[in-house]
């Protein structure tokens, strides 16, 4: 029991290390070349864990051939916009000034039901409104509204918003983030006074504690 036990935790913190390489993408943000390999992976670490007659080496060493491949094609996409159009594809407008547009959906098999499925997550229900949607390479569709749908903002009523910074967690369930605090420019001491206001003598009594540079808090004391 204990060799399988073994192999397989080995497996996972060698998976999870060699998925750190190839970033932070979602599954639904994947490249269709980050998709394929991060099912390669998974197929191939899983022979190994189910079968302990088989060495572990011949389950690290596809990974380690499957993520090297990845970081390859990822540098060479990088740098020739050709050989990414070759490997990913590139954008497709679907509607164009609130009108469908038919062919670019039949190339892309997409339906008229995926479509409109689409635009409602994105909160849009008239295609009138719609000025342009395009499918991006990674599946995903972006929008952009005629000028009278868009939401309303500051520019639109010639406002001067004050710039807002973003906050920070400083605490975070009883445990201090030190290098956030850092962030933010505030002091051990500003921090330890913030605390005391909100009637917290630790850390171990705070369940969350963020702030910016302007000193602003949001504080939630931890129940017992």
């Amino acid at each position: 029991m204990l060799v399988p036990f073994l192999r397989t935790l080995i497996l996972y913190i060698f998976i999870i290390a060699a998925i750190r390489l190839m970033g932070k993408r979602q599954v639904g943000e994947m490249q269709p070349s980050e998709l394929v390999i991060t099912i390669l992976v998974s197929a191939v670490a899983s022979v190994p864990m189910q079968d302990i007659d088989i060495p572990l080496a011949h389950g690290l060493v596809p990974i380690l051939t499957l993520i090297g491949a990845e970081v390859i094609i990822s540098s060479i996409s990088l740098h020739s916009l050709a050989f990414r159009r070759l490997l990913c594809g590139k954008p497709v407008v679907v509607i164009e000034n609130g009108r469908l547009k038919q062919r670019a959906m039949r190339s892309l098999r997409l339906s008229l039901d995926d479509l409109l499925e689409d635009l409602r997550l994105k909160d849009v229900f008239d295609l009138r409104d719609v000025r342009c949607a395009q499918v991006e390479t990674n599946g995903q569709l972006s929008i952009l509204l005629e000028s009278a749908a868009q939401p309303v903002t500051a520019s639109a009523l010639s406002l001067a918003p004050r710039a807002q910074d973003p906050f920070h967690l400083l605490i975070s369930d009883g445990k201090f983030l030190p290098e956030n605090l850092a962030l933010i420019g505030k002091s051990r001491k500003w921090l330890d006074s913030v605390m005391a206001a909100c009637g917290a003598k630790s850390f171990s009594e705070v369940f969350f504690l963020c702030a910016d540079k302007n000193g602003s808090t949001i504080y939630a004391r931890k129940e017992r």
